[in-house]
């Protein structure tokens, strides 16, 4: 082999070091990113769990006792109470 040759091969050598060292740099970069992601969402989720379910829970029950509170304001109860009798009498 001539000089030149191994000259060549030496610098497609040190080439191909260069891109495995760059390579692993960042796979090594992307695995901590992965793992602060991993971390971020475990925090996140126990979050969500500890303070925005029971929160949305409770505002759910709210909203809902007061759209039946609005719904039944307006109503006659005796009205409903004599009718319901009626309906039972009917019935017996």
């Amino acid at each position: 082999m001539s000089d030149t040759d191994n000259v060549q091969k030496e610098s497609y050598i040190d080439e191909a070091k260069r891109r495995i060292a760059h390579l692993s740099y960042k796979l090594e970069q992307a695995e901590d990113k992965i793992r602060k992601l991993e971390y971020d969402n475990a925090e996140l989720q126990q979050w969500t769990n500890e303070v925005c379910l029971p929160k949305l829970q409770e505002l759910s029950n709210e909203l809902s006792m007061r759209y039946n509170q609005k719904k039944y304001r307006s109503r006659n109860w005796k009205g409903e109470l004599e009718r319901t009798r009626e309906e039972g009498s009917e019935i017996h």
